[in-house]
């Protein structure tokens, strides 16, 4: 596309497009109608020879094309937003941005509820998408402007990205309040008689635990994959499974479901968890989103102790 032909504002609307894959959250995102989306898009399809997004069941489907250049105009973008609101002072009382933050369950869980607390106080115009974000999905997330900020217990990021730790965690095992591993001795042939139940997004199989335990030459029973942390919970109150996890979460869960907690075996390696924020460096100057990534390491180093063993 010849820059000097484009009208600029149409990059915008490719911008929503990418992020959203649908004309009408497309729309909603810019403040513009439907109708205004697919007119812009069609302009754009003009201009670029190329058809963009394709239109399926799913949503709208990026071409390569329009992945080539996704990447590069959502930087340029970006650039462009710091740079504009750089000139003015940030006030949190009068933001007016919209920030995607991708949450692992863990992140979601314990930081999610005092973070949009502290927003609502602080910044109520503020406009905080949450989506899911893993160790998987997380870093192509930011690289391809999808997220923000990303917060969970992610890999180490590549250089033109930047991590922080915010606050540790450890493993606990939970089970029903009158489980029959309650009257015996507490220790690894114990933990490794019963069935266990591990929580997974993404439907892996393995935890951290069973990493500890190939270390040990050892393997527990596993028999039940579930997707969420709250089905988890009614799950064990009517089984004689065990499940393993951060002890952060499963005390919230064990209060609310009348849960029994237990640390790890002692015979397991010690272990403990780090949540993490990543972002892109090219909002390291963003006025929003500097201001959001000191909000939640505050949030994070307000968080009370870690109950029991970590």
């Amino acid at each position: 596309m010849d820059i000097s032909r484009i009208d600029l504002n149409l990059l915008h609307v490719f911008d929503a497009l990418y992020r959203e894959r649908q004309v009408t959250r497309a729309g909603r995102a810019l403040g513009l109608s439907q109708s205004a989306v697919s007119n812009a898009l069609a302009r754009l399809r003009q201009q670029a020879g190329d058809e963009l997004f394709v239109r399926t069941p799913a949503g709208m489907v990026p071409t390569a094309v329009a992945d080539a250049m996704a990447v590069p105009l959502q930087g340029a973008l970006d650039q462009v937003r710091a740079a504009l609101a750089a000139s003015r002072p940030f006030k949190p009382c009068e933001a007016r941005d919209e920030i995607t933050v991708g949450l692992s369950d863990h992140a979601e869980f314990v930081l999610g509820p005092p973070l949009v607390t502290a927003l609502r106080k602080e910044a109520p115009g503020l406009s905080l998408v949450l989506r899911h974000a893993d160790k998987d999905n997380a870093l192509p997330g930011l690289e391809s402007g999808l997220l923000d900020l990303a917060l969970g217990m992610l890999p180490e990021p590549p250089a033109h990205m930047t991590r922080q730790m915010l606050v540790r965690d450890g493993l606990v095992v939970l089970m029903r309040p009158d489980h029959p591993a309650l009257d015996t001795p507490w220790v690894l042939d114990t933990y490794l008689a019963y069935s266990h139940l591990l929580v997974s997004a993404t439907a892996s199989k393995v935890g951290a635990v069973d990493r500890m335990l190939e270390s040990l030459g050892r393997q527990r029973t596993l028999a039940v994959v579930a997707s969420h942390l709250l089905v988890a919970a009614p799950m064990l109150r009517d089984s004689d499974l065990l499940c393993t996890m951060a002890a952060r979460v499963a005390h919230p869960l064990a209060a609310a479901f009348g849960l029994a907690v237990r640390p790890l075996p002692a015979e397991l390696p010690a272990s403990s968890m780090r949540l993490s924020m990543v972002w892109h460096r090219r909002l390291d100057s963003h006025p929003a989103h500097a201001w959001l990534r000191r909000r939640v390491a505050e949030v994070a180093r307000a968080l009370p102790p870690i109950l029991g063993p970590a």
